[in-house]
C-alpha cells in the first residue's frame, strides 16, 4: 500500500515527458542533433543541424555518405574519417574538424558524443567558426608579443595592485635577472632595496590610482663588488594588474658620466681659453696704451725741439721708430720709419723686427735683451737694415722697453738712427 501510494505521488508531481514534448525539446535545442544507430545510419536530424550546416537527413543518411559529402578533400577526409571512428565508437569524446556545408562554406563544426540505450548514439554539433578564428588571432597575438618581449632587452613582470608577482617573461636583460619565475606569488618590492622598493610601492598607487603610467624610476643595484644600473617603468594594465618594465641602463649611466666629464673637461678649457684671451687683450689695450703715450711723448719732444730751431716741420733729428709687442712682432710704424725702409706700415706691421736687417744677430740681440731681460740696449757697432728695394744702409739701433703696470715687458720702441 506504503509504495503503491508514493509511485502514484511521484507520477503526479513529475510531469509525463511524452513524445511531442521531446520532439519539441530537439526541434528548439541551438545545436544540431545527429542520432546514430550502431550502424551508422542517421535515424535523425534536428533543424539546428540543418541550420549550421544546410544538409539534411536525406543528404546524409549514413556516417559514411557524411564523410563524403563534408569532406571532400581526400586526404583531409581520411585525417577527419579516423577521427569520427573514434568519436563514434566511444574512443573519444569529442573533436573539432572543418566542414564544407552544402552552400560551399567552410565552417569550423565541434562534435560530441552521448551514448544512447540500444548501442545508438547521438551527436551534438556546434558552429565555432568564430571562437577558432578568436582563438587563432589570440594564438597569433600571443606569439607576436612574445617575439617583441624577447626581442627587448627588457624584464616584464606582471603584477596586482600591492605588488604580488603574477607572471614575468624577460628578453635580454642579464643572465641572472632581478626576477624569475621562481618569484611568483612574492611582492616585486620586497626583492629590491628598501629605498627602491618603497619608491616602487609609491609609483604602483599612483599607477593604479590615475590608471596611467608612472614616471621613470632608476635604481642600482651592487653585486659582487659591481654596480649596476636600472629603469622601472610602471603601466596599469586591465582589472587592478600592472606590467612593470625593468631595463639595464648601465652602458647608458656610463655614456652619460662620460659626456658629463668631456662637458666638465670641455667648460674647463672654454673658461681658461676666456681668460687667456682676457689677459691678450688686457696686454693689448696696455701695449696700445703705452705706445700711444710714446709716441705722444716723442711728438711732443720734436714739437718742442722744432719751435726751439724755428723750424716746425722739419725733422732734422734723423731718427725713425718701430714698436713692437711682447713677441717682437712690429705693430706700429712712424712715418720716419716708412721712408726709412721704403715700406708702407701695413707692409711691416705683422713681420718679425729681425727681418729688417741683413743676418740675424741685431734682432736676436734686441729681442734678448729688451723683451726678454728688460733692458734698453743699444747697437754699439751699426748695422745694415735691408730696404723695401734690396739696398742696404748701416743704421744704429737701440731698443727701450715697454712695461705695464706690474712692470711686465709688453713690447719695445725701437729706434734707427742714420750712421
Amino acid at each position: 500500500m506504503t509504495g503503491n501510494k508514493t509511485t502514484r505521488d511521484d507520477a503526479r508531481e513529475s510531469p509525463d515527458l511524452g513524445g511531442d514534448i521531446c520532439l519539441s525539446i530537439l526541434r528548439e535545442v541551438p545545436d544540431g542533433l545527429v542520432l546514430l544507430d550502431g550502424k551508422g545510419t542517421c535515424r535523425y536530424l534536428n533543424p539546428a543541424f540543418t541550420r549550421i550546416t544546410g544538409y539534411t537527413l536525406e543528404d546524409v543518411p549514413t556516417l559514411a555518405l557524411w564523410f563524403e559529402r563534408a569532406h571532400p578533400n581526400p586526404a583531409y577526409r581520411q585525417k577527419v574519417e579516423e577521427l569520427g571512428q573514434e568519436l563514434f565508437s566511444g574512443g573519444r569524446d569529442t573533436m573539432v574538424a572543418g566542414v564544407v556545408c552544402r552552400d560551399g562554406r567552410v565552417r569550423d563544426i565541434e562534435f560530441r558524443r552521448a551514448s544512447i540505450e540500444g548501442g545508438s548514439v547521438l551527436f551534438t554539433a556546434r558552429d565555432v567558426t568564430e571562437q577558432a578564428l578568436t582563438e587563432e588571432n589570440l594564438r597569433q597575438a600571443t606569439s607576436e608579443l612574445t617575439a617583441v618581449i624577447e626581442a627587448f632587452p627588457d624584464l616584464f613582470i606582471r603584477l596586482n595592485a600591492d605588488g604580488t608577482i603574477l607572471d614575468s617573461r624577460a628578453g635580454r636583460l642579464a643572465e641572472a635577472p632581478i626576477v624569475s619565475r621562481a618569484h611568483l606569488g612574492r611582492r616585486v618590492q620586497d626583492l629590491l632595496p628598501a629605498g627602491v622598493g618603497e619608491a616602487l610601492s609609491a609609483a604602483l598607487q599612483e599607477a593604479v590610482r590615475v590608471n596611467t603610467a608612472a614616471a621613470p624610476l632608476e635604481f642600482s643595484r651592487t653585486v659582487a663588488g659591481e654596480t649596476r644600473h636600472y629603469e622601472a617603468r610602471v603601466i596599469p594594465l586591465q582589472e587592478m594588474h600592472l606590467m612593470v618594465i625593468i631595463r639595464e641602463i648601465t652602458e647608458r649611466k656610463k655614456a652619460e658620466e662620460e659626456l658629463h666629464r668631456h662637458r666638465e673637461h670641455l667648460e674647463e678649457l672654454v673658461a681658461e681659453r676666456t681668460a687667456e684671451l682676457e689677459r691678450a687683450n688686457k696686454q693689448l689695450e696696455q701695449l696700445l696704451y703705452y705706445i700711444e703715450m710714446t709716441e705722444r711723448k716723442a711728438a711732443e719732444d720734436w714739437l718742442d725741439l722744432s719751435v726751439e730751431l724755428g723750424s716746425l716741420g722739419a725733422d732734422d733729428s734723423g731718427e725713425a721708430r718701430i714698436t713692437t709687442d711682447a713677441a717682437g712682432t712690429i705693430v706700429i710704424v712712424d712715418m720716419a720709419a716708412e721712408h726709412l725702409t721704403g715700406y708702407a706700415g701695413d707692409e711691416l706691421t705683422g713681420k718679425p723686427v729681425g727681418s729688417l736687417f741683413s743676418g740675424v744677430g741685431v734682432g736676436e740681440h734686441l729681442v734678448r735683451e729688451v723683451l726678454g731681460q728688460g733692458r734698453s740696449v743699444e747697437c754699439a757697432v751699426g748695422a745694415e737694415l735691408v730696404r723695401s728695394d734690396g739696398s742696404k744702409e748701416v743704421v744704429r739701433v737701440s731698443g727701450d722697453p715697454i712695461a705695464d703696470g706690474a712692470d711686465t715687458v709688453i713690447g719695445m720702441v725701437c729706434t734707427f738712427r742714420k750712421a
